[in-house]
């Protein structure tokens, strides 16, 4: 199974202990073993998947970071390669804070208070004044729109530990590669694998607290990346404001271009609705052949293409592809609009508690040249060949670390 009693389990290491000053409640461990037990393992037991591979093959990390609660350990890829696989403590003894900010900020819970905020006001304050609220609101839209230019990012925000309960929540770990290393003076646009439900390997990338492993390892890497959203999203009442001040901005061509042009970084869910339309459980797919617009976009500014892939991430939710196939396909193609049907733990939006591995391939050099202009046309043949070379060090990048993942020899990506 995905799930390792991970949620409601003591820390993986003995030996490592949470720091005395920390704000952690511990007096939820007991509750929430209690409610492991009587429930928990009563939905595990009916759980739809078997025969996926247990994640009990997922090494033992060892306390040696230099963030109290950052533990790492080693692993051996299939290849020969050797990586450093990086976790975080901090909500190791508060199971019920990780639950409960995972459900409320990565799911349509937040549009739903949202909406429920505005029928209060509505109630409770005189018509003016909340059709006034409504109605600033409402410009906003218009006249505010950070997600174009980047600039809406929140830095206090982002330092704050939230993103880390909800890594913790899917004992998420990251593993980097030997030999990956981003230069500050370099860039980089990072790919993101699979989309899913939620792009939830997204995570690591969204935090500047200084125990996610990512920022205490890459800092100036992270403090200049921007990562692109779907245009509908930056239409949703609460949630657009929650994403640009994470750092998001629009997938369009025109904003990631502005973010590169400055000397940014940016990350792309480059599979986009049509890999999230095509998830299914217990199965790896990815949808890139014929996007070439990234290796475009990369080549016109020089910045090197990083491959990532997220074990499990379509075991956070199940998928139910068959319910409405066609209009949905249809809207998909037509509209750009990806209705999934799906439901998570309990069959509610809470998504489960799936182990999740976030894998970093090796940096892809693109060829460039000193003073060119980016609206120059780049060669089709070096994007065919970039892409290709992309597309392989992918595939190279699930073969290695699929074992490592917990997954069964067998699993394929599908690409």
């Amino acid at each position: 199974s995905p799930f390792n009693c991970h949620l409601f389990s003591p820390p993986r290491t003995s030996s490592h202990r949470i720091p005395s000053d920390s704000n952690v409640n511990r007096g939820e461990t007991k509750v929430a073993s209690a409610l492991y037990s009587a429930v928990f393992n009563g939905i595990r037991k009916r759980l739809w998947w078997h025969g996926v591979s247990s994640v009990s093959t997922m090494p033992k990390p060892d306390p040696t970071a230099q963030s109290p609660f950052i533990i790492k350990s080693r692993v051996l890829a299939a290849d020969g390669k050797k990586a450093t696989l990086y976790r975080t403590n901090m909500y190791q003894n508060a199971p019920i804070t990780k639950f409960f900010i995972t459900s409320i900020l990565l799911n349509c819970w937040v549009f739903i208070q949202g909406l429920g905020l505005m029928w209060l006001l509505w109630c409770i304050l005189p018509r003016w004044l909340s059709s006034s609220i409504f109605g600033i609101y409402a410009v906003s839209y218009i006249v505010h729109r950070p997600q174009d230019t980047g600039k809406g990012r929140w830095g206090w925000l982002m330092k704050r530990p939230s993103i880390l309960a909800i890594m913790e929540y899917f004992a998420m770990g990251v593993l980097v590669e030997d030999g990956v290393d981003f230069q500050p003076d370099r860039q980089y646009l990072i790919g993101l694998h699979p989309h899913a439900a939620h792009c939830f390997g997204s995570l690591p990338f969204s935090s500047l607290s200084e125990h996610n492993p990512l920022f205490a390892l890459f800092p100036e890497f992270l403090n200049k990346l921007r990562l692109g959203g779907a245009t509908v999203l930056f239409y949703l009442p609460f949630i657009r404001e929650m994403l640009y001040t994470s750092g998001w901005v629009l997938a369009s061509r025109k904003v990631l271009e502005k973010q590169l042009a400055r000397g940014g970084n940016v990350g792309l869910i480059i599979g986009g609705e049509a890999e999230s339309i095509a998830s299914e459980n217990l199965k790896d797919k990815v949808v890139i052949e014929g996007r070439k617009g990234f290796v475009r976009l990369a080549l016109r500014y020089g910045a090197e293409l990083v491959p990532t892939y997220t074990f499990y991430l379509n075991e956070t939710f199940h998928f139910d592809p068959s319910l409405a196939a066609a209009p949905r396909h249809w809207l998909q193609r037509n509209l750009k609009v990806c209705l999934p049907v799906l439901w998570g733990l309990c069959y509610t939006p809470a998504p489960r508690p799936a182990v999740l591995l976030l894998a970093i391939g090796q940096p892809i050099p693109v060829p460039t040249r000193p003073g060119r202009d980016p609206s120059e046309p780049v060669d089709e043949a070096v994007v065919d060949r970039i892409h290709a070379q992309y597309v392989s060090e992918l595939q190279r990048l699930f073969e290695a670390y699929k074992s490592a993942a917990g997954y069964a020899p067998h699993r394929k990506l599908e690409v």
